[in-house]
C-alpha cells in the first residue's frame, strides 16, 4: 500500500492547510448517509490518535466512509461495547481479542496493526521501591483483562517473580494512578498519557517499560468476522484514511502533534514523548504481520500469560485471528 502525501510548503499558514484539507474532502468524495456508520471504539493511547486525526483532517469523508468514533475511558469499557454489538471496530490489544473469544460467540479478527509499544507501557512505583524485585509482597494495581497484564507479567519475570509474588489490586487506569499518587498502592502498571501524569510527581519512579521486551506489546484494530466480510470496502477506506493521517504526521509533525495532544488534554511536548515510546506500523509493513503466521509469536505469548492467571481456558488462535482483507492492492489516488 502506498502513502498519500499532503506535503505543503513549510511557510504556508496552518489555517490554509486546514482549508485545503476540507476542500479536498468535498471534492474527493462524500459518504453515503443512508449506510449505517462504521462505529469505532477506542481509548486514550498515542498510537490510536491517528484514527481521530484522520477524522479531523477530513480523510474519512474524502474516502466516502460514514464513520462514528466512540471514545472510552478504559479498554474494558470498549470491549464490553464490542461484545454487545454497540461498536463494529475495537482499537485495542490481543488481550481484548482473546477475552472476547473466550466470553462470547463472536469471532474478532485483527485487520490492522497500529503500533508496537517501545517504552510507553510502564511499571511505576513509589520512590522507596528501588527495583522490580522489591515488589515482592507489595500492592500492584492494574486493570485486569487488559494489556496491563502482559507488561506487568514481563516486568515481574525480569526479577524471577510472578503474579503470585505480589498483591494484585484490580482497578481502572485513572483510579490506579490516583491510588499510586495517594500512596494507597506500591506500584501500578500504566501507559501514556497516564504515565506522564504520575511521573510528574518526584516520588514516583519507573521500574520497567516495554522497551525492555521489544515486539512483545502490540496495539491493533479488530472487527467481527461477519462485519469484515460484509463491509470489506469500508474497512479498506478506514485503513486508507488512517494511513493518510500517519503520512500527514510525517509531513507536518508539529501541527499533527498539536491536534492530537489537544484531544488527549496534554501538551504537544508530552504527546511527542508518548509517541517516542511507540514503533508505528506503516502501510507497507502491514502485510508482513497480517499474513499467515505473522503474529504467531505475539499471539502465543499473550495466550500463555492469560491462561497462567486463569483469564482464559480456550486454545490459542493464530491464522484465524488475522486477515489482510483491508489491504487494498489498488487504493484510491489523491492529488
Amino acid at each position: 500500500m502506498r502513502f498519500f502525501s499532503t506535503s505543503l510548503p513549510t511557510k504556508i499558514p496552518a489555517y490554509i492547510i486546514t482549508l485545503s484539507i476540507i476542500v479536498s474532502g468535498i471534492l474527493l468524495g462524500c459518504y453515503d448517509s443512508t449506510k449505517p456508520p462504521l462505529r469505532v471504539a477506542l481509548n486514550v493511547w498515542p498510537g490510536f490518535e491517528f484514527i481521530f486525526l484522520a477524522q479531523e483532517l477530513g480523510y474519512y469523508q474524502a474516502e466516502g466512509l460514514n464513520i462514528k468514533l466512540i471514545p472510552f475511558e478504559t479498554l474494558a469499557d470498549g470491549r464490553r461495547a464490542f461484545e454487545k454489538h454497540q461498536v463494529d471496530v475495537l482499537a485495542a490489544t490481543p488481550i481484548e481479542l482473546y477475552t472476547i473469544r473466550e466470553m462470547t460467540n463472536l469471532k474478532p479478527i485483527i485487520f490492522m496493526l497500529s503500533d508496537f509499544s517501545n517504552g510507553s507501557d510502564m511499571l511505576l512505583a513509589q520512590k522507596t521501591i528501588q527495583n522490580v524485585a522489591d515488589l515482592k509482597g507489595k500492592k500492584l494495581a492494574l486493570e485486569i483483562g487488559t494489556l496491563d497484564v502482559m507488561n506487568a507479567a514481563n516486568a515481574l519475570a525480569s526479577a524471577q517473580l510472578t503474579f503470585n509474588d505480589v498483591q494484585l489490586t484490580p482497578m481502572p487506569q485513572p483510579n490506579a494512578i490516583q491510588a499510586l499518587l495517594a500512596g494507597e498502592v506500591d506500584a501500578v502498571q500504566t501507559y501514556q498519557p497516564f504515565a506522564s501524569q504520575a511521573l510528574a510527581n518526584p516520588n514516583i519512579v519507573r521500574l520497567f517499560d516495554s522497551s525492555q521486551t521489544p515486539g512483545a506489546i502490540i496495539d491493533v484494530l479488530f472487527a467481527n468476522e461477519e462485519s469484515l466480510q460484509s463491509r470489506s470496502e469500508d474497512y479498506q477506506r478506514l485503513v486508507r484514511a488512517i494511513d493518510r493521517a500517519k503520512q500527514y504526521h510525517a509531513d507536518h509533525p508539529e501541527d499533527a502533534n498539536q491536534r492530537m495532544a489537544k484531544r488527549e488534554k496534554i501538551t504537544p511536548a508530552a504527546f511527542k514523548d508518548g509517541m517516542a515510546g511507540l514503533k508505528i506500523v506503516l502501510p507497507g509493513e502491514q502485510i508482513h504481520y497480517l499474513k499467515p503466521g505473522g503474529l504467531s509469536e505475539v499471539l502465543a505469548t499473550t495466550h500463555r500469560v492469560l491462561k497462567s492467571i486463569g483469564a482464559i481456558n480456550g486454545p490459542p488462535c493464530v491464522n484465524e485471528c488475522t486477515t489482510a482483507i483491508a489491504i487494498d492492492p489498488s487504493p484510491m489516488s489523491y492529488p
